[in-house]
């Protein structure tokens, strides 16, 4: 008997940044995972997203979810005016999530990235030229929110774009050590004050929200991508959502437990992988249809 043909490789999978949002993502995942990887042709991903997808890849959910939890013990606000007046960094984020994606890309974590058949396109902003970064910060994040506020049905910005900020994409895969892997994804979640400026490759680089919170465009151009699922971290009028042309827009019905920079309740991490699983069964009727239209 002869075997049957592998499906072909021609869907491609979103993860939109979002903060600890994007572990709603992680929960689908738990679900569909098995489903998606035999069709899997690239993937996208931006800021906290691309954490996500490289921590799926990775295969060390269990001991990064571990190490997080304990690293960031002793952290009780977000916020702390009074190390800024003294000069220090405010925010506990940076060093807890650098180490955080340093020990998901341990042992195997990286060999099985970098062991992906299919492009994982890590999508961060460029400033405008000839703007100092820390100017480009406070300009694109002030335009992010302002897009955001005034069009809630909006999932891919464009005010980034004509203000300058462009897009530099980069396939995980070639990094050569975890080291450089999470230089790339913190640079893609760069949100001062709570990560720092990023740098790779030699650029200042930006959270690749910016140019567009869910990158799918980057991976529809790698060859043979017929469709892409597009994983969405915060609710969205209906009118969004589903399918629209050669794409499914997947997002929580409600919003999310978890803030998107709170480091200091854990068990809302948890909740939101939860929640995340328990929708998968809401969605999976239209992600069957949609994978063999």
């Amino acid at each position: 008997m002869l075997d049957a043909p592998s499906p072909p490789r021609d869907v491609a999978v979103t993860f939109a940044g979002g903060g600890n949002r994007a572990f709603y993502q992680l929960g689908l995942l738990h679900h569909w995972g098995e489903r998606l990887l035999p069709r899997l042709g690239a993937i996208a991903a931006c800021s906290a997203g691309a954490c996500v997808a490289t921590l799926w890849l990775a295969g060390r959910e269990t001991q990064t979810r571990a190490f997080w939890r304990a690293r960031r013990q002793g952290v009780e606000r977000n916020f702390q005016w009074a190390r800024l007046l003294r000069g220090q960094r405010p925010t506990p984020h940076g060093p807890i999530y650098r180490d955080t994606l340093l020990c998901a890309y341990a042992e195997d974590g990286l060999a099985r990235i970098q062991a992906a058949p299919f492009p994982v396109l890590i999508v961060t902003a460029s400033p405008p030229p000839g703007i100092p970064t820390g100017v480009g910060a406070v300009l694109g994040f002030a335009a992010y929110n302002l897009e955001k506020r005034m069009r809630p049905d909006f999932v891919h910005p464009v005010l980034g774009r004509r203000l300058g900020f462009s897009a530099h994409v980069v396939d995980a895969r070639t990094c050569t050590s975890a080291e450089e892997l999470a230089a790339l994804v913190i640079a893609s979640s760069s949100t001062p004050p709570f990560t720092p400026v990023g740098r790779f490759g030699g650029r200042s680089l930006l959270d690749g929200g910016l140019v567009d919170n869910a990158p799918a465009s980057a991976a529809e151009h790698v060859d043979g991508i017929r469709r892409s699922l597009v994983l969405l971290t915060r609710p969205y009028p209906a009118s969004c959502l589903g399918e629209h042309g050669t794409r499914l827009y997947v997002a929580p019905t409600r919003k999310v437990p978890v803030e998107v920079w709170d480091y200091t309740r854990p068990e809302l991490i948890d909740q939101t992988i939860e929640m995340g699983e328990r929708e998968a069964t809401i969605h999976d009727r239209a992600l069957r249809r949609f994978l063999v239209r």
